[in-house]
């Protein structure tokens, strides 16, 4: 089979999917609409755990799962005393003061131990799985990027106590994993490029889990985010200044990016990821066992920069600017950092893997549900459309 058409069957079968379910929850919608539910007691909420509470994608989770007001929400993470703890005691001071007991947070989470993990599950309805190639001592990240051995390890072992954790509280009904998009080539299309390892070994824990007895739902979004451009939508301190502009990559003449300009790309805002998970535990009847793609968007890097030039107010123009592959490679030298996104690029490419959504428009069934943090909304948040343009310099007579 060649690429183009396994990518296009996939998509085809994705777009199939997503419609089935929205189209479920819509017509639970429909009749809950008709026989209205009374907002329960905050005692009475069922109680949710996130683990990995400080990362930048689970904190997203349990802030959204906050806003709902439908559920308790425990955040589990490993170390304080961090800038991450700080930003999810900030969200605790905000919750108390109108929903007290509606989150709580839990350091000293050790996901490598079944022990820690069964109490931090306890007299939970739901929990949310992330689990990371990396491991952590005294909140600094140990990478395991180009350490196969090491990281399938560190990820097994985080499983195995989770799987022991779940098995021990059978108060938990169902499991929620956020993990990467799907492979749509591999074993169909000659001569693709090989899945990063930590790719591969993800996509094969829904089956692992389900095989276990584990009612799990699984959510498939993409691995580029908006923060490719930006440090963190949560962040207060400034970084490189005083303006919005400092907290972002993006300026006069430079959209950057890691792939070729002219290749569609999903994009996703991790707080449309915190949205999807809430209606997973909202509808366990159209959810459970279930997976499903997600993506806050579809761009190419041009069209990054024609939004870019479209919504700023002062006629700036913006160019895409691809990161060199040479000098990834080079830096990837001296940092495992630098090896996620190289192979990344390499796989999620014209050539290989391609995207769950082929362009925006097969989002519009997500949509019904959920409105997207689009690029343009990001783009204003950001201030990218009060950039003004640099004075030129005045040419010789």
């Amino acid at each position: 089979m060649d690429r183009d058409t396994a990518v296009k069957m996939a998509q085809s079968a994705i777009k199939a999917q997503n419609k089935r379910l929205v189209d479920a929850v819509l017509s639970i919608k429909a009749g809950r609409g008709q026989a209205p539910v009374g907002q329960q007691p905050v005692a009475e909420l069922p109680l949710i755990a996130v683990t990995c509470s400080t990362g930048w994608e689970c904190y997203a989770i349990v802030e959204e799962l906050t806003k709902t007001r439908k559920f308790r929400v425990r955040a589990l993470y490993r170390t304080p005393g961090t800038q991450a703890e700080a930003r999810l005691d900030s969200l605790l001071q905000q919750t108390e003061q109108t929903h007290p007991g509606l989150l709580t947070l839990r350091p000293h989470t050790d996901m490598f131990s079944p022990e820690i993990m069964t109490d931090a599950f306890a007299d939970c309805a739901g929990v949310v799985i992330y689990v990371t190639a990396n491991d952590s001592k005294a909140g600094k990240i140990q990478s395991h990027g180009n350490d196969p051995e090491g990281g399938c390890a560190a990820v097994m072992r985080q499983v195995l106590a989770i799987l022991a954790a779940i098995k021990a509280n059978p108060s938990v009904r169902q499991s929620v994993m956020v993990t990467f998009p799907l492979d749509k080539v591999s074993g169909l299309v000659p001569d693709a490029p090989e899945a990063p390892w930590w790719v591969k070994q993800r996509l094969r824990l829904p089956a692992f889990f389900r095989e276990q007895g584990i009612n799990l739902t699984c959510i498939n979004r993409p691995a580029y985010y908006y923060a490719m451009h930006r440090v963190d939508y949560t962040l207060k301190q400034d970084i490189r200044g005083t303006t919005a502009l400092s907290r972002t990559m993006i300026r006069e003449d430079n959209v950057p990016g890691i792939q070729a300009p002219d290749y569609m790309v999903n994009w996703v805002d991790v707080r449309d990821v915190g949205k999807w998970v809430g209606t997973c535990f909202e509808y366990p009847e159209v959810f459970s066992n279930e997976s499903f793609c997600m993506a806050s968007c579809a761009h190419t890097g041009t069209e990054l920069a024609a939004l870019a030039e479209k919504t700023n107010k002062h006629g700036t123009t913006f160019k895409y600017k691809p990161f060199p592959q040479w000098l990834m490679r080079t830096i990837g030298l001296f940092s495992n950092e630098v090896s996620y996104p190289i192979k990344y690029s390499e796989w999620y490419c014209d050539k290989a893997n391609a995207y769950d959504f082929a362009c925006n428009e097969d989002l519009a069934d997500l949509e019904k549900l959920h409105p997207l943090w689009t690029f343009e909304k990001t783009l204003k948040a950001w201030g990218i459309d009060e950039i003004k343009p640099r004075k030129k310099p005045r040419t010789m007579q």
